[in-house]
């Protein structure tokens, strides 16, 4: 039946299917336009925080091997000392807001940023010099 109605061009349209899931028997129209299109997902206005926290890029931290056990604890001793004094007897909220922010600026202290190296200009490839190669001597043979 699958294959009939690809043939016959259906599946592009919209076709009512009922709902068996459900108790209550409802009838919905569905098409594939509607199952993909995300016109009715939106944010709300009191989510612009969370969109701002989202979008604010953090730079990489550049952690330590995981067999440098003397940096781990180091840095773990350091990001408990900071917590314990910081959030201390605040409540559950408060620390699940500013363990993150803590913990990151912690680690950012202690052991940096990564850096990354610049990139050069992209190196030529082997087909480029080939046909570099293979003009310079058309080149040679025409004069």
């Amino acid at each position: 039946m699958k294959i009939q109605r690809t043939k016959m061009g259906c599946l592009n349209k919209s076709f009512q299917q009922q709902r068996t899931a459900l108790a209550d028997k409802t009838w919905e129209n569905q098409s594939r336009a509607q199952n993909h299109s995300a016109k009715e997902i939106q944010a709300e206005d009191q989510d612009e925080e969370i969109r701002q926290l989202i979008n604010a890029k953090r730079q990489k931290i550049n952690f330590p091997a995981a067999t440098a056990v003397e940096q781990w604890e180091d840095l773990d001793s350091k990001i408990v000392l900071k917590l314990d004094s910081l959030i201390g007897d605040s409540t559950l909220e408060h620390k699940l807001a500013t363990f993150c922010d803590i913990v990151y600026q912690t680690s950012l202290e202690t052991v940096g940023t990564k850096q990354y190296k610049s990139k050069g200009p992209p190196k030529r490839s082997r087909r480029q010099c080939e046909m570099d190669k293979l003009r310079k001597q058309k080149r040679h043979l025409k004069k």
